[in-house]
């Protein structure tokens, strides 16, 4: 395989893992750096981790990815590191979940009136913001995270506190 698609890593077949996250989110006191790994969890199952590759480069520009945008790390994780098209494509309401981070808050496909997802512009420095979104078939104002075409893509720090996950 890696001699066709420039990645060593071949994706595991027998890997489980336990996700927990807060179902009552708080925000922190001052914002949570990003681990390595995974820092959420998409509606399709599959991870998002942050968006650097291991050298801390842009992985989404760097890295070998699938037709989904994804690939697997050395344990055979297969994995994201923004919101693939696969699902962005297919958000088309002003705000639909995609996944939930770490810290508990949804992560979120937004568009404006024209379709356009927002920028880095109109985010905060976790690459989120508080806003109206649809939440469980209610439209609620929360903070969230916006996926973007921009990097760090969809999460640059922890807004609330982290329950650590089992692996």
């Amino acid at each position: 395989m890696y001699k066709y698609d420039a990645n060593p890593n071949t994706i595991g077949s027998s890997i489980t893992r336990t996700v927990t996250v807060p179902i009552a989110p708080s925000p922190s006191s001052t914002p949570g750096c990003l681990d390595g790994g995974a820092i959420g969890v998409l509606l399709n199952g599959v991870f998002l981790y942050n968006a650097l590759d291991g050298p801390g480069r842009d992985a989404v520009a760097h890295e070998a990815q699938d037709l989904c945008q994804g690939h697997p790390e050395r344990s055979g994780e297969y994995h994201y590191h923004e919101i693939p098209t696969c699902l962005r494509d297919n958000a088309v309401a002003t705000s639909t979940i995609v996944g939930w981070a770490n810290d508990g808050y949804p992560i979120v496909v937004e568009r404006d009136a024209d379709g356009n997802l927002p920028n880095n512009n109109d985010l905060d420095s976790c690459h989120g913001r508080t806003s109206a979104i649809n939440l469980d078939g209610v439209v609620k104002t929360t903070f969230h995270y916006s996926a973007t075409l921009e990097f760090p893509y969809t999460i640059g720090c922890f807004h609330g506190t982290v329950t650590k996950s089992g692996k």
